[in-house]
């Protein structure tokens, strides 16, 4: 993965380096073959980067034939070829080829990058992937529910691919067709290719709301470069350019404030019977939750009712989502609200700051707690590992399953470990389990129990209770749970 980065970034960099030069030393025929070769090369860049090797081996073999027919046939005869080169892309006539290609290749060739963010922000970032798939979440759910939603958004994303290979192609081949009298105008249709494939993208991703979004913000640079181009008065050009690029930036910062205003907050909600507070845990940290940076730990009470809290909340996530920290529980006593958040282990004062934000916001003093927790045994205690939370994520995950429509029976699959094989054979004998010897040391021993049952709440919660408690008995630990279909 490393080598293919390595080879793209130097290709890359070359052409950004050699661009210059070929605009001072070149004539103006010259400079259009060079800006061709510079963009297919990007684009095999691209693909060779995303889609591996066997995807540029095929995709070059498309190119190239597409390329021959458009050399050595005359101008009139381009346009059906060019559709046919389009075509060849989009159908992948070649596909058992190309898998063929990736059966006998090293996965290093074949599979496409993966972008890991880092960092010590890191988990932060994936928290706020989290969320925004979970925003975004009712739109992924019609892809299961409605069939007319999933096929509109394939037929919408294959025409717009559709469309943006063809404009490509067109593109390349109007500029080679108009070599000697090169006019750099013809480049803004790359412009237009590139928006259409973000829409494409956004459009698989995420759905349509996010793709309209996404199409009205591009608007404004073609809308300014057809002014300039008009036959209006310079006066009413320059008018006119300026008045559309105040409206994009306009609305620009109002989609970039949208976009901080979107957040989500996924709840296992449960009363504790232990703590008597109502709990509402945050179930987007849930996979978040071990992790080496955001190990600052703040409580924050608030005399509040849970009403008048919950209608502030938004802001509250709002806040969290600005300024980089996550909001993790709020639990209630039917007197105070407990606010849990986790702060980077740097932004300490931010702590403090969200302290002022929150005494504002409530009209009232707040006490703030906060203590470094690396292995995160204050959540652990209080809501990770308590019976309540575990039957409440079970539930939450099965929750979804019918949501989705699923309706088939469920698996309840926990991870447990014991210190002592004695104590897992006699666990064993009331629960079959299967060993995870990767995930096994010398002093533990881990296992997974898989529980059938039906998708009610009832039954989900006996059924894990059940489980706990035998693992009590036998001193076993628990330490995940997932839900299958």
């Amino acid at each position: 993965m490393k080598r293919r980065v390595a080879i793209a970034g130097s290709l890359t960099i070359l052409i950004f380096v050699l661009m210059p030069i070929a605009l001072i030393l070149l004539e103006l025929r010259g400079q259009g073959i060079f800006m061709i070769t510079a963009i297919l090369t990007l684009v095999y860049v691209g693909v060779y980067v995303f889609g591996g090797v066997p995807k540029l081996i095929i995709a070059f073999i498309y190119g190239f034939i597409t390329f021959m027919f458009l050399y050595l046939l005359e101008e009139p005869y381009h346009l059906p070829f060019i559709i046919i080169g389009t075509l060849l892309f989009v159908l992948n006539p070649l596909s058992g080829f190309e898998s063929y290609m990736e059966s006998k290749m090293n996965d290093e060739d074949v599979l496409p990058i993966r972008i890991s963010i880092r960092g010590s922000f890191w988990p932060f970032f994936s928290y706020q992937k989290e969320m925004k798939n979970f925003y975004h979440l009712p739109q992924a759910r019609k892809l299961y529910t409605k069939k007319w939603y999933l096929q509109l958004r394939q037929l919408t994303t294959l025409f717009l691919i559709t469309l943006g290979i063809f404009l490509f192609i067109l593109g390349i081949n109007n500029i080679a067709n108009s070599l000697d009298n090169f006019d750099w105008i013809n480049f803004f249709i790359f412009y237009n290719v590139v928006i259409i494939f973000i829409l494409a993208f956004f459009l698989y991703k995420k759905g349509f709301t996010s793709t309209f979004r996404t199409l009205v913000i591009s608007l404004f640079l073609p809308i300014i470069f057809l002014i300039f181009i008009s036959t209006f008065p310079i006066a009413l050009k320059f008018s006119l350019a300026g008045a559309m690029f105040l409206i994009g930036i306009i609305v620009g910062v109002i989609e970039l404030i949208k976009y901080f205003q979107r957040v989500a907050y996924d709840v296992y909600h449960y009363h504790d019977v232990d703590l008597q507070k109502e709990v509402f845990a945050n179930a987007l940290f849930e996979p978040l939750v071990y992790n080496e940076s955001y190990i600052l730990c703040a409580q924050y009470k608030i005399k509040v009712d849970l009403d008048t809290f919950q209608k502030h909340f938004h802001d509250i996530l709002v806040y969290a989502n600005y300024f980089k920290f996550i909001i993790t529980a709020y639990t209630y006593d039917k007197q105070f609200v407990e606010l849990h958040a986790d702060f980077h282990y740097r932004k300490k004062k931010r702590a403090e700051k969200f302290k002022a934000f929150l005494e504002t916001k409530f009209k009232s003093e707040i006490p703030l707690q906060v203590e470094e927790d690396p292995n995160k045994e204050f959540y652990e205690k209080n809501f990770f590992h308590r019976p309540d939370y575990i039957i409440a994520r079970a539930q939450n995950l099965a929750s979804l399953l019918k949501e989705l429509e699923i309706k088939t029976k469920i698996i309840v699959s926990m991870i447990v470990y014991f210190e002592l094989e004695e104590e897992l054979e006699a666990f064993s004998e009331d629960h079959p389990v299967i060993r995870l010897d990767d995930l096994s040391e010398e002093d533990y021993l881990t296992v997974r129990v898989n529980i059938p049952t039906i998708n009610v709440d009832y039954m989900i919660e006996s059924k894990i209770r059940e489980v706990l408690l035998s693992l009590m008995i036998n001193h076993g630990k628990f330490v995940r749970i997932s839900v299958y279909y």
